[in-house]
């Protein structure tokens, strides 16, 4: 008789089904299909939208990111800007190398400079306004010859306050030289016209091109020290403005040198006439912006064209404003992110990774229980390659204890750990995820009636009620539709037992998740992306999907000392 009640007591077969086998089956089924609702839901929206479909009417007739300056002449067009931009007048002579000369004053002194006014050389004002900053630690030397190249170098030094000088091909002046001595000097010029050999001892660094296009492009990504526009794509700010001029008339970018330092400022970009040259148009596509939710997001690029359609036709103009024109994010008119990519193919390794499992696991473990064969599928479309690594490490070369209730799997406490961490929290974090999609279909709520009050941060759907709805209900349901019924049946306990036994696993679980989840997702929003990704976008699967992999990691710090404390065993 002891012998009998000694023997290990039978547990239900794998393929046998039971009231709360139904329940945990159910439960999974369900996540899964909101899940892959979700990814779905992406696709289709994609193959009913297509590429910018959404955006091609408004583009091609508004010019909305293209203005054109009013002003058929060079001083009515600076009359324009003038007006645009207000504040006190300070006239230079309708000579654009006088007015990149005296530039930098004007925006040193906070006035609007007004081309096509006052007798005074170009080389009188160079010379004025670096006696009058002479703490300047970098001189923009310009030629007296071709002065459009002497203007997108004008740009950057009005808007950072930095003199421009002037030499021609055969000479430099002694007093020129003895200035520039122990400055940073940055040759505006080529080779041709302004040659190395006039610049013996000075700290010299030429920032030219002989194509004028290429050059402006160049003085519009430069960046030296605190000197320079430094447009790049990497830049944290993701707002740019653009004057566009045609070289062959270098007073209307003169016209225009207010703003490069008022209103919305930014660098000269040239063009031709009748079309927008190649290198220009791609480096306007490289900052091609894009939405998040909505066109009116932003962020939004301005392009000032200066001249009549004589020198910058409508074409230029037109296609300026169609490359800068903010896109959906989704498929950036040409197509998804690399990000997006990466977090996609994640995606199909799980898919992958999951159905591989579902079939392998009964087949190639048969020690393996009703339970695992549910979690472990879904903890690997989860969490990805780090689902498959877990379950690998979990199973591969492990020895089983059959004497026990259940087939025991041996495993050192890392993989223990690991095992545990699967059983508490892959559920659950499939839940979150599941909970967030369907949240995201009618957006978060937010209580307003919190407002004035101490408690305030609890009616902000992206503090503590966010918090509450994904963790909280996750940990409920999981508690409830899963992990009390496996530990009730693990157990040979009733229901409620059982669901007692599994919400301080569950809890703990779930909460170390989401410290790793939420901060990932904190950080990708705060430093990496303008803006969240909502769920009809290719990003979202790359955010929570990778967020999933932190909240695992997170939730192996409290599982592993559990289960050195013999609180889990991990032999499931």
């Amino acid at each position: 008789m002891s012998m009998t009640h000694d023997r290990p007591m039978p547990m239900t077969p794998p393929g046998q089904m039971t009231p709360l086998r139904w329940v945990a089956w159910l439960t999974i089924i369900t996540v899964t299909g909101v899940l892959l609702a979700g990814l779905t839901y992406i696709w289709v929206l994609s193959a009913f939208y297509g590429p910018g479909s959404d955006q091609a009417s408004r583009v091609g007739y508004t010019l909305k990111n293209a203005q054109r300056i009013v002003g058929d002449t060079p001083e009515a067009a600076a009359r324009s800007v003038a007006e645009m931009v207000g504040g006190a007048a300070l006239a230079t002579p309708a000579d654009p190398l006088a007015a990149a000369a005296l530039a930098p004053l004007a925006s040193a002194r906070g006035q609007t400079l007004v081309y096509g006014g006052g007798a005074a050389t170009a080389d009188t004002l160079a010379a004025s306004t670096l006696a009058a900053l002479p703490n300047s630690r970098v001189v923009v030397l310009a030629s007296r010859q071709e002065p459009a190249y002497a203007l997108p170098a004008a740009f950057a030094a009005a808007h950072f306050r930095v003199p421009v000088v002037y030499a021609d091909q055969n000479s430099l002046p002694a007093g020129l030289r003895e200035a520039l001595t122990g400055k940073t000097v940055l040759v505006a010029a080529p080779e041709r016209l302004i040659p190395a050999s006039l610049l013996g001892g000075l700290q010299v660094e030429r920032v030219a091109r002989d194509d004028l296009y290429q050059h402006a492009v160049l003085w519009a990504r430069y960046r030296h020290g605190e000197f320079g526009w430094g447009l790049e794509k990497g830049r944290k700010d993701a707002y740019a403005n653009f004057v566009l001029a045609n070289p062959a008339d270098p007073a209307f970018a003169a016209a225009a040198l207010p703003l490069a330092y008022k209103g919305n400022y930014g660098p000269l970009i040239y063009t031709a006439r009748d079309t927008l040259p190649p290198v220009v148009d791609q480096y306007f596509w490289y900052f091609s912006p894009d939405f998040f939710d909505r066109p009116s997001d932003g962020p939004f690029m301005d392009v000032r064209v200066v001249g009549p359609s004589t020198s910058v036709g409508y074409v230029p103009q037109a296609r300026s404003d169609f490359a800068l024109e903010t896109h959906p994010y989704r498929d950036q008119v040409q197509g998804m992110s690399g990000l997006a990519v990466l977090g996609w193919a994640w995606v199909f390794v799980a898919l992958a990774g999951a159905i591989w499992a579902l079939f392998a696991i009964p087949a190639r473990i048969p020690d393996a229980g009703f339970y695992p064969r549910l979690y472990w599928p879904l903890a690997i479309f989860v969490l990805g390659p780090v689902g498959l690594i877990a379950f690998i490490a979990s199973y591969q070369g492990r020895m089983v204890n059959r004497t026990q209730r259940m087939p025991v799997f041996v495993r050192p406490p890392w993989a223990r750990a690991v095992s545990a961490t699967i059983m508490g929290m892959s559920v659950g974090m499939a839940l979150m995820i599941a909970v967030m999609d369907l949240l995201m279909l009618n957006g978060m709520p937010l209580f307003t009636w919190l407002e004035f009050t101490p408690l305030f941060w609890l009616g902000s759907p992206m503090a503590a009620l966010m918090w509450l709805l994904m963790v909280g209900l996750a940990i409920l349901l999981s508690t409830f539709l899963f992990m009390g019924p496996m530990l009730a049946e693990m157990n040979r306990k009733p229901y409620w037992q059982g669901v007692k036994l599994a919400f301080p696993s569950v809890a703990i679980s779930m909460v170390a998740a989401s410290v790793g989840m939420f901060a990932l997702v904190w950080w990708w929003q705060n430093w990496a992306l303008p803006d969240m990704a909502s769920a009809e976008l290719w990003l979202w699967p790359t955010v929570f999907w990778w967020a999933a992999v932190m909240g695992f990691l997170t939730a192996l710090i409290p599982n592993y000392w559990l289960v050195r404390l013999g609180r889990k065993q991990g032999g499931m």
